[in-house]
This record gives structure tokens, C-alpha cells and sequence, in this order.
């Protein structure tokens, strides 16, 4: 959706056709961090070569700038997602689990996790420096009770360097995260580029995860879980496989699937067959409307 949404003419500032040549011809790819990743190295390479890298710099900027109007107009605003207390209520609910795991890139959970007591009673792997948070595969170790995030596609809040080192941009009160996204970190003496999976088939999104020490370690996490495991809101679709793959290796003991309440009784019991046979005779289902979650981010509970 990102990649159709940049290309659209109407928007501020739309991928040109030099841009979609990268995506579509040169990288074949749909992700926005692969193509700004290969920009940004070579960038890199040809400074470092005294080679003339201003066409090179142009398309890192252009794209960049792409991406950020397109984020910005399919995101909820910050002021919309703050009313009547909802990210509070989002809050409060996912306190309840021991991990949350979420496939969407958005700031909803992040903003949820942090509108109250700067985050605590979560934790996300990601540890204080003076600047940012970062991700040290070397330094995993959660202790004491705590509600885990993992996010197992990136998110507009995560950034990644050349180096390869995951970085978390710093939490200020009062500040809009989404308005600030695809800016320079504060602070930051590398260039950076977001860590977001956005779009693409479920090997594209793998081999993504697999370039990344914080979400091929998120994914393995998850893959590792045990338990009970709810899925809710996830279409679990073709573009969704390593999702299932990383499901059928953890072998939850119960795994409790949402299914919309609006389809009709033959789609449920066509969905309900499919899924089983995806996932086994361990699946239950129920009403996803039932779930607290449901209204609070559909911003039907107020």
C-alpha cells in the first residue's frame, strides 16, 4: 500500500520514474529499507572513492521524502489517537499478556506503551544510551515481570544504520513521532534509514527480517514462544507464511484466532477450515468484536 500510495501523482511528493526503476527493475522489491539501505552504502562507497555520487544522493532524498509523505497520509494523526483516552485503554489491555507481538509498522502500540509512566511495565529490547535506544543482540536478558513487545516488522519509531545497528528513536513528551519520521536521529553520527516492513511476499519479508539483528531475533522469539498464542486482526495470508511458518514451530498448546463477525456463515466456516488446516486442531475461534482490543483501536470504545 506505502509503494502505490508514493507512486500516486496526487501526492505532495511522489517517486519519479528514476525512482520506481530502482524498485521495480534495478532491487525488484517493494521495501523502502532494502532500497534506501543500497542508496545509503552506495553513497558511502563512492564518497569514500572520491566518485561523484550527486545522482545517487538525489535518489536517497527523493525516496525518502516519498516515503514520509506516504506514511503521513495513510497514519492516524497523533491528535486523533489521543482523544477520550484511548492509547491508555490500549495500554492497560496489553498489560495483560506476557508478549505482545505486532506485524504492523504503525506508532499506535508504541504511542499505547508510552502514554503512561514513560513506558513501564513494558519492555522492547531496546536499551538507553545517551541519545537513543538501541538494539545489542549480545544483551537480551529481560528481568523481572514485564509485558515483552517485539516487533516482528519494524515500525516508523526504529531506525537502522549502515552498520547494521537498530536503533529506537528517543521517547520525548509532547513530541509527535510521526511528524518527526524519516528526520535525521538527533545526535546520530551515521545515516540512517527507518526499519520498516511495509510490503511484499512473505520471502521478500524474510529475507528483510533476516538482514536485521533485531527483527531476525524478534522473529526467533516468536517462533520460540510458548503457551497460549491469541491472533487478532491478522488476515494470516499468503504474503503472511513465514508468519504461520514461525507459529507451527513454536507449537502453542492453544491458539485462539479473531474472525470477523460480518462475514457471512458460510465464509466463517470456509475461513475456520482453512485455518485449521494451516494450523491444526489447536485453533479455536472467536468474534473478533468480543475482544477488548477491538473497539479501542477501531476508536469505537472511546
Amino acid at each position: 500500500m506505502l509503494t502505490k500510495k508514493a507512486c500516486d501523482h496526487q501526492s505532495e511528493h511522489p517517486l519519479s520514474k528514476e525512482d520506481q526503476d530502482l524498485f521495480n527493475k534495478d532491487l525488484k522489491t517493494t521495501s523502502f529499507e532494502r532500497v534506501l539501505l543500497a542508496l545509503s552504502t552506495a553513497r558511502m562507497i563512492n564518497k569514500r572513492l572520491n566518485q561523484d555520487y550527486s545522482f545517487i544522493q538525489e535518489r536517497y532524498e527523493s525516496i525518502k521524502s516519498a516515503l514520509g509523505y506516504a506514511v503521513r497520509s495513510v497514519h492516524i494523526p497523533w491528535k486523533n489517537a489521543t482523544e477520550s483516552g484511548v492509547l491508555n485503554k490500549i495500554r492497560k489491555e496489553l498489560l495483560n499478556y506476557p508478549f505482545v507481538y505486532t506485524t504492523n509498522y504503525d506508532l499506535l502500540i508504541y504511542w499505547a506503551v508510552m502514554s503512561e509512566e514513560k513506558g513501564k511495565g513494558f519492555k522492547d529490547y531496546f536499551f538507553k544510551s545517551e541519545d537513543n535506544n538501541y538494539f545489542d543482540i549480545s544483551n537480551t536478558e529481560i528481568r523481572g515481570d514485564a509485558t515483552k513487545i517485539l516487533y516482528l516488522h519494524g515500525g516508523l519509531h526504529l531506525e537502522r544504520s549502515t552498520s547494521g545497528k537498530t536503533i529506537k528513536r528517543k521517547y520525548e513528551e509532547n513530541t509527535n513521532l510521526l511528524d518527526s519520521f524519516g528526520q535525521k536521529l538527533s545526535g546520530g553520527q551515521e545515516e540512517t534509514v527507518p526499519l520498516l516492513i511495509a510490503e511484499g511476499d512473505a520471502e521478500d519479508k524474510l529475507k528483510s527480517i533476516y538482514s536485521s539483528d533485531y527483527l531476525s531475533f524478534a522473529y526467533a522469539q516468536f517462533a520460540q514462544h510458548k503457551g497460549a498464542l491469541v491472533v487478532f486482526e491478522h488476515s494470516l495470508g499468503e504474503s503472511d507464511q513465514h508468519i504461520l511458518d514461525a507459529i507451527k514451530r513454536a507449537k502453542p498448546s492453544r491458539i485462539a484466532i479473531s474472525i470477523s463477525s460480518h462475514k457471512s456463515p458460510q465464509e466463517i466456516i470456509d475461513r475456520k477450515a482453512e485455518l485449521r488446516k494451516k494450523l491444526g486442531e489447536a485453533s479455536v475461534f472467536f468474534d473478533a468484536e468480543t475482544h477488548p482490543l477491538f473497539r479501542l483501536i477501531t476508536n469505537e470504545g472511546g
